[in-house]
């Protein structure tokens, strides 16, 4: 039994460190077979002549081994032991399947919570992961978590202009209560935010990646509402400049086919005196959930008529009530400077100039 418990123990580290370890991720089957204890269940319980012979792990090693001592009392005391260790091992082979049931590991090929496919993840992320602190893997984006502050670093998603065309074509009704907030049960509960932390503040549960994105699938909307998809917002924001640039995304995606944005919170300096500056954001709730000052998009969108280069841009948003007649050119920024206050590094390959006043040439 102590042996089982140290399976089960070594199992559960080997889950958590996949997650963050490609390697010991790729490595998975043969590390499970190393600790698999037990195998296939035998057909037939062992009988007293082939446990006196050895009894035998399910793996191919011998566990007991067993011999006739010399001398008339040695014979007895054995043949009695033999016959109490023969009944616990037909008890234990009778009722594998209940001592299964109190342990977390698998005895398959593969763990038991299902991965995402690779293909799924090398689709996503085909520009790349700006950053890999804790990446958590959704059916239609992937985001990497910022513990300390509670949002997430960044998100990435990918539009799919034929799903928004479609979309636009069947005319799909808006549900009248959009799906509550909830929480990612793979994120540790003293590192989560929650929905009542936004009550009673100025700000809003804003998404990184849009519901608006997704109309095609209820599936793929109930994820936006996860609690690692979303950050303080700006009322004023949120109706005016940043449901703009998401309407320009989507727009973006239809023209071009596929489009990939990345999304996420900027804390920007502010000068405090001539030569110092400081970084000062609020928090919100009792989880202490930060408020960016900035937020940002780098969009990398396919063009159509020419396949051989992407098109890439990007945009730095304050996080403040902003005039809605100001155009998105305003917010136009250098890539460079995302990725010098974001701690990030995005798509570093050949692309085209900015999107933003070049969209007769897609």
């Amino acid at each position: 039994m102590g042996a089982l418990l140290q399976q089960d123990a070594s199992y559960r580290g080997i889950q958590t460190a996949m997650a963050s370890d490609p390697y010991i991720y790729q490595s998975r089957q043969q590390i499970y077979g190393a600790l698999r204890l037990m195998g296939q269940q035998r057909a037939a319980p062992l009988s007293a002549e082939e446990l006196d012979e050895d009894v035998a792990s399910d793996d191919g090693s011998t566990v007991v081994s067993t011999h006739q001592s010399s001398g008339d009392h040695a014979g007895d005391t054995q043949n009695t032991e033999d016959s109490v260790f023969a009944n616990y091992v037909r008890w234990f082979q009778t009722n594998m399947n209940v001592v299964n049931m109190f342990f977390t590991f698998s005895l398959g090929d593969e763990p038991l919570l299902e991965t995402e496919p690779a293909t799924h993840v090398a689709t996503l992320m085909k520009y790349g992961f700006p950053g890999l602190d804790d990446i958590h893997i959704y059916r239609n984006f992937v985001l990497s978590y910022d513990r300390r502050n509670r949002i997430a670093h960044w998100v990435c998603e990918h539009l799919d202009g034929d799903c928004l065309i479609e979309n636009e074509e069947a005319n799909v009704e808006q549900n009248v209560n959009p799906p509550e907030f909830s929480d990612d049960s793979s994120i540790p509960l003293m590192f989560r935010a929650s929905p009542r932390d936004y009550r009673n503040t100025n700000w809003v549960a804003g998404q990184m990646a849009s519901p608006e994105n997704y109309k095609c699938d209820e599936l793929d909307i109930n994820e936006t509402y996860l609690m690692p998809n979303i950050a303080p917002l700006s009322r004023g924001l949120k109706s005016s400049t940043w449901a703009q640039l998401e309407t320009y995304v989507r727009e973006l995606a239809v023209k071009c086919g596929s489009v990939y944005v990345y999304t996420g919170p900027l804390f920007m300096p502010q000068r405090i005196t001539f030569r110092n500056w400081a970084i000062r954001h609020q928090v919100i709730g009792m989880n202490t959930v930060a408020v960016p000052t900035h937020f940002f998009k780098v969009i990398i969108a396919e063009g159509k008529n020419n396949k051989q280069y992407p098109y890439v841009e990007g945009y730095v948003v304050p996080n403040v009530e902003l005039d809605k007649n100001i155009d998105l050119s305003s917010f136009l920024s250098d890539i460079r400077d995302i990725e010098h206050f974001a701690g990030l590094k995005f798509f570093d390959g050949v692309h085209l100039p900015h999107l933003h006043h070049n969209n007769q040439t897609i």
